[in-house]
């Protein structure tokens, strides 16, 4: 089991807490465009996927990005910041197809969206009032995946943002059928049983995030040794919350470095533990 701590953290935490861990967000707002680049980037990997929406709980929609080939594939699950399930999202499940995995976007708001960070807490805070029905939804999703004739079902992750990345967690310390849960900047709760978790983990925390205790991060990297699984745990230096979503607010979060290097690591982390 290796888990690592990269960094120093000077934070102060926001607490609004449900199952350990925070539906608060900063309020970093998203843009419509990143300029020609991105685009042509988005299309050239479009290209190599397929993609459509497709109902995959009750009557809840969500987006599916798909690799070319028969399969069967490893999957993700997808789970949005606070904003909703917007074009961000959308992009990199294009992103995840791209590098071989059946990408689902799951939709914990129900079809809404917003670019307003008082309405996205409102929204999160339905959520929070409504957490069995969040977990339902994302074991709609497990089900749904599994089912696919190109989804090799023993094979599934999720990969969470901010709001996306607690429940990411959630995914983990619930067993909900994952073995591996990326969590970009989410909330968590050291206190958590670890000893039965079946997933690994893999967290990336920015330095400068002023949501996430330094002292809770040492404690969550302690208590995961007690868990068997490679789990791991970065800390990224001068970067705050929303250090990896390039589209958010006036970007002066986003970077590109530390961007990169959790992409970097989540594709050796997914590799290794979706054997």
């Amino acid at each position: 089991m290796k888990t690592k701590i990269i960094g120093l953290v000077f934070v102060i935490v926001v607490a609004v807490g449900v199952y350990g861990f925070s539906l608060r967000q900063t309020a970093h707002t998203p843009v419509s465009s990143e300029g020609d680049d991105d685009a042509q980037k988005l299309a050239d990997v479009a290209d190599d996927t397929d993609q459509e929406n497709v109902i995959y709980y009750k009557t809840i929609t969500g987006y599916l990005a798909t690799p070319h080939g028969t399969g069967p594939h490893p999957a993700i699950i997808l789970i949005h910041e606070w904003w909703g399930l917007n074009d961000d999202i959308k992009d990199l499940a294009q992103r995840y197809a791209d590098a071989g995995y059946v990408a689902l976007t799951v939709d914990l708001y129900n079809g809404q969206n917003t670019t307003d960070p008082a309405v996205a807490q409102k929204f999160a805070g339905e959520v929070r009032g409504s957490t069995e029905e969040a977990f339902n939804n994302l074991r709609g999703a497990v089900e749904y995946l599994r089912a696919r004739p190109d989804v090799d079902g023993d094979r599934l992750a999720s990969v969470g943002w901010c709001f996306g990345g607690g429940w990411s967690y959630q995914m983990a310390v619930g067993n909900l059928g994952t073995k591996a849960s990326v969590m970009y900047y989410g909330q968590f709760d050291p206190h958590d049983d670890f000893v039965h978790m079946r997933s690994a983990i893999l967290g990336h925390f920015g330095e400068k995030d002023a949501s996430i205790k330094v002292d809770n991060v040492r404690e969550f990297q302690a208590q995961l040794k007690t868990a068997s699984g490679a789990h791991e745990v970065y800390v990224y230096p001068n970067v705050g919350h929303g250090f990896a979503n390039a589209r958010g607010g006036t970007n002066v979060a986003y970077s590109a470095e530390a961007a990169d290097q959790a992409w970097e690591r989540t594709m050796i982390f997914l590799t290794e533990t979706l054997k």
